[in-house]
């Protein structure tokens, strides 16, 4: 293969940029874990969260389908409940809830 040289404007536009260039971090988001079973009663017993079958609702007024998996989980400070829906076409949507309010903040 052969080097072609740049030519000099193009070499120091390209070692500037190189050298100059910081290295930016996205926001990473907050790390997520879900709860087991017994911690998911706690946490609705001590009212910390909404009851799963009225998220089960929320989801399902939000992505329409059948609920096949509904977990609580920890984001951060906060509880979200992570619902997965299978619509009558196959399709699968995730939704996440707020864990106490039960509003939705996202649907993939």
């Amino acid at each position: 293969m052969l080097m072609m040289p740049l030519a000099p404007t193009t070499a120091i536009f390209a070692t500037l940029t190189l050298a100059a260039s910081p290295v930016i971090t996205a926001d990473t988001a907050p790390p997520i874990s879900c709860l087991s079973a017994s911690e998911t009663r706690d946490a609705v017993s001590e009212g910390k969260v909404m009851q799963p079958a009225a998220a089960s609702r929320h989801a399902r007024d939000a992505a329409p389908g059948e609920v096949v998996r509904i977990r609580l989980c920890r984001l951060g400070d906060d509880y979200v409940y992570v619902v997965t829906t299978l619509k009558r076409d196959g399709r699968v949507a995730r939704v996440t809830l707020d864990g106490h309010s039960g509003k939705v903040a996202d649907i993939r």
